[in-house]
């Protein structure tokens, strides 16, 4: 099965079986092509780079298709979703980049020269941390994007950036509020008590709710995810619906680790018109809630479904 982890490898296998015979020709037809040609690398990694530049940028006349488009068109076992990322390598943005966060094997880097913000996945850890300057290439992939090459990488101290000091800020709210102490009977009142009050007035607005007070708020938004839960779970994008189950199934509340294959990008300021991550919209809508949990002697980053919902949630998400 072709994913996101071997996607690459299998282009390169295909460009080597179709191509492997002819490789000295192409390069000697294309190298004053390769927009990188004259930046100093390591032999390997130059030959690295030209070859994603020659597999998913250059369009070969013959074929009128770049060989990642070939690929794709010949490929009949590629699932329709991974046929349209492979489709999408082309569209290559290369640039300046610093890094405003990283959170896993993700990135959220600011294009220096058109001030674009990306997320962009790593394809393996790597030693990238906020205010780092990469020089390279991105490309789109699915909701996300992907380094198609890195050419030079430095860490100044003379970049501030405004939208790295200000993510450092709101990684140190989020943090905070991720610490919210929780029991086994933890009730959604007393943990929205703890939000902060921008977390609370967007739930309201969200449910569209008048009260002024943020007491009044907290009940109105209790009040409408208890009684109208069955509604708002029909209207949960299923990966959504799948994270709650598992919750649930687990007896309300997982270590966070357990929830690693579900995405979670959350700000501390909440953006109108963001797409939401599969965590991050149980969130926002008070279904899910990340806090910290003790197991016998030990604190844990626990996901936690408040206890208001579970049996309601047991009878909706069962099978």
């Amino acid at each position: 099965m072709i994913n996101e982890e071997n996607v690459n490898q299998a282009i390169f296998e295909y460009a080597n079986k179709i191509y492997g015979k002819r490789s000295k020709e192409l390069f000697q037809r294309y190298v004053d092509e390769f927009p990188e040609k004259d930046v100093e690398l390591p032999d390997e990694k130059w030959r690295n780079n030209f070859l994603a530049w020659l597999f998913f940028e250059k369009m070969l006349p013959e074929t009128g298709l770049t060989i990642a488009e070939e690929f794709a068109k010949n490929t009949p076992d590629l699932s329709p979703e991974m046929k349209e990322n492979v489709l999408r390598m082309k569209n290559i943005i290369r640039s300046r980049f610093i890094v405003i966060s990283k959170k896993d094997l993700f990135l959220k880097i600011k294009d220096m020269k058109r001030d674009e913000v990306y997320k962009v996945k790593l394809h393996a850890a790597s030693p990238v941390y906020p205010n780092c300057v990469i020089t390279g290439r991105i490309h789109p992939f699915g909701d996300h994007y992907r380094f198609a090459g890195v050419f030079s990488m430095s860490i100044s101290p003379l970049i501030l950036d405004p939208d790295v000091l200000m993510n450092a800020y709101e990684n140190d709210g989020l943090k905070k509020i991720e610490s919210i102490p929780l029991r086994q009977g933890s009730s959604l009142q007393s943990i929205l008590n703890k939000y902060p009050a921008h977390w609370i007035d967007w739930m309201s607005k969200h449910y569209g709710l008048k009260e002024r007070l943020k007491k009044e708020k907290i009940q109105g938004i209790e009040n409408k995810i208890v009684n109208d839960l069955p509604q708002i779970i029909l209207n949960l994008p299923e990966k959504s619906k799948e994270t709650l189950a598992f919750c649930i199934k687990q007896g309300g509340f997982v270590k966070y680790g357990q929830l690693k294959e579900y995405d979670d990008d959350m700000d501390f300021f909440w953006k109108e018109g963001k797409t939401l991550s599969t965590i991050g919209m149980l969130r926002q809508k008070g279904l899910m809630v990340v806090g910290k949990m003790v197991f016998g002697d030990r604190r844990f980053k626990v996901a936690f479904i408040p206890n208001e919902i579970r049996e309601g949630l047991k009878s909706i998400l069962s099978p």
